[in-house]
């Protein structure tokens, strides 16, 4: 299986930063300080590789994967 061309990774790495955005705009509980923008994408990124290994390449995340990713990180993010 070939690597996602450059084109398509930078369409899905803006695909999946404005869906980012809507989750902080959409979640009053979430505090989108730069420490849980990074928790959240790690969790993210180990996401996308999981969906790469079972051929899904275009992988972009929905609200519903940054709700899981909220709950399984929300003991190490930054609260106001």
């Amino acid at each position: 299986m070939q690597p996602p061309s450059k084109t398509a990774q930078r369409r899905n790495s803006l695909a999946t930063f404005m869906a980012y955005l809507q989750f902080c705009r959409e979640n009053p509980r979430y505090y989108p300080c730069f420490a849980n923008q990074l928790r959240i994408m790690d969790w993210v990124s180990e996401r996308r590789k999981e969906m790469i290994e079972e051929g899904r390449r275009n992988w972009v995340p929905t609200q519903r994967d940054y709700w899981l990713a909220l709950w399984d990180c929300w003991d190490g993010l930054v609260k106001r």
